[in-house]
């Protein structure tokens, strides 16, 4: 998890790590970042750490 994780953050250009999920759905890791500005960055990876996609959920967003 810590390489996913450090893949993640290069892919992101920083933030913090907030969740870590393995053999998810979309991709073998999925890592959730949180930028500086409080947008969430899900991260999904495949099992050689390389991005397959992302989904970005902005600031204050909800699913409510």
């Amino acid at each position: 998890l810590d390489s996913a994780s450090d893949a993640a953050l290069a892919h992101t250009g920083g933030g913090r790590v907030t969740g870590t999920e393995v053999d998810d759905e979309e991709g073998y890791y999925e890592v959730e970042v949180t930028l500086d500005d409080g947008t969430q960055v899900d991260v999904q990876l495949d099992r050689s750490f390389h991005v397959v996609s992302d989904e970005t959920d902005g600031a204050g967003d909800s699913d409510d």
